[in-house]
């Protein structure tokens, strides 16, 4: 059967928000929900099919699903290392259709679950730490004899990703990218690629000012890419996810809760998502061991809990709920 994925880019300009513990967790998430519930949103497969993408230089989310040490073997030890995104988009720099398989770049069924196990329904695409000379080579590359204008005439600098995922979508149900934490071409990229995005965020006196700043630049460039390619979707909003809440009694501690009814205040209440991750050891002892939450405690603990009701209300956002 053949599938389309949704492609979901997770940003946010500030860096320790947890977009690597969001990504990896939505992709875990939705291979622990139940089948009764995949039903509700239209996921009559068992579990879902998700293709990972880690766009930053600081591999975060290779290394989650990895370990630190098989990552470092694949990628740097080995002769010859795998193939990286870095690899791929040298490739669709100068050629918008180079004679590579962008799923011999993909590691399969490689995400770490729990006494060794992995998720056979999920695939990473991994990140290389050179990416982070990758924006200067896009600045710097001109393709001979391009035509088409954006910014000039280098629309092609922006489409990479978009037409790498673009022979693989059939293949998945979701894509996440977990993109750094800039707005270089890299995370454009991811973007152009998109049909929604996420913003993990503190709810902290900063967050109301960088969030309010991501959406204007994420509309104006809809508006540039939609008047530059007639192909061209606007990328969504899904909404904000709030990261390490600490909680008192269920619910957020005061200081926490007066900031969070600011944010619904100043951004749109709707933006925020009604579920957020509270501040735990769970989820930070799952990480060292490259595992998510659901590996170190059971379906019923704290932040288990808390990530499958995050992974509900995305596909409810995404599935004609709220999308803002």
């Amino acid at each position: 059967m053949e599938r389309q994925a949704k492609v979901i880019s997770i940003i946010n300009w500030k860096g320790g928000v947890g977009k690597t513990t969001v990504t990896h967790h939505l992709a875990t998430g939705l291979q622990h929900l139940s089948s009764d519930e995949l039903e509700l949103f239209g996921l009559e497969q068992s579990q879902p099919k998700v293709l990972l993408v880690d766009a930053d230089a600081q591999c975060n989310l290779s290394i989650s699903c990895l370990t630190p040490e098989r990552f470092e073997q694949l990628a740097y030890q080995e002769t010859p290392p795998i193939g990286t995104l870095k690899d791929l988009i040298e490739h669709y720099l100068k050629n918008e259709y180079p004679q590579v398989d962008v799923n011999d770049f993909i590691l399969k069924a490689c995400v770490r679950s729990k006494n060794e196990k992995v998720y056979e329904h999920i695939d990473l695409l991994p990140a290389h730490a050179e990416l982070i000379h990758t924006d200067m080579d896009i600045a710097v590359y001109s393709r001979p004899h391009f035509k088409d204008h954006l910014f000039g005439s280098d629309i092609y600098k922006f489409q990479m990703l978009h037409h790498i995922l673009n022979t693989v979508k059939h293949e998945y149900d979701f894509i996440f990218i977990d993109c750094p934490p800039n707005l270089n071409y890299i995370t454009q990229n991811a973007l152009y690629a998109s049909d929604y995005y996420l913003i993990p965020a503190i709810p902290d006196r900063l967050s109301s000012y960088g969030i309010s700043a991501i959406k204007n630049k994420v509309d104006e460039l809809n508006e540039r890419f939609q008047s530059s390619s007639k192909e061209y979707s606007d990328t969504k909003l899904i909404g904000i996810v709030l990261n390490f809440i600490r909680e008192y009694g269920n619910h957020p501690k005061q200081t926490q809760e007066n900031m969070i009814n600011t944010l619904k205040r100043t951004l749109s209440s709707d933006m925020i998502f009604n579920s957020y991750l509270p501040y735990g050891d769970a989820i930070t002892r799952a990480s060292m061991l490259s595992y998510p939450v659901f590996a170190v405690e059971n379906h019923q603990g704290k932040q288990s809990e808390c990530v499958k009701k995050m992974t509900l209300e995305f596909l409810n956002r995404i599935g004609g709920g709220i999308v803002v």
